[in-house]
């Protein structure tokens, strides 16, 4: 399988992104994508050829560490009830109702960088 490095940048209100997820998922026609993720911390990602996505069209889906189903219920003291997660900063046209794309290139790597608004 022909997978491809993918790397960029992640801002929230032009601030780095401290810890999140970002996912590629094939977009609707784009046959033979691989769906690929990684870590976001301090406002970088690197997925490497490994693991990345194959050539392509994807949905990328951009969440903050912490909150959303990943960060299920917060550890609380003993005898404590768990903590709700906190919702998340980023809003959902970026995550659960991603309107983000990007092409993997058939050759190389990848750069792609996102610039998210929370308003």
């Amino acid at each position: 399988m022909d997978r491809k490095a993918v790397y960029g940048k992640v801002t929230l209100d032009g601030t780095p992104l401290a810890k999140g997820m970002i996912s590629f998922d094939p977009a609707d026609g784009s046959a033979g994508a691989v769906p690929a993720g990684g870590v976001v911390t301090d406002g970088s990602y690197s997925i490497d050829s490994e693991t990345g996505p194959t050539p392509g069209k994807y949905k990328v889906s951009i969440r903050s560490a912490g909150s959303g189903p990943e960060g299920a219920l917060e550890k609380s003291a003993p005898g404590m009830p768990p903590k709700k997660p906190k919702p998340d900063p980023i809003p959902k046209q970026y995550n659960t109702a991603s309107t983000l794309r990007a092409e993997v290139r058939s050759s190389g790597s990848t750069t792609a960088d996102f610039a998210l608004t929370s308003k």
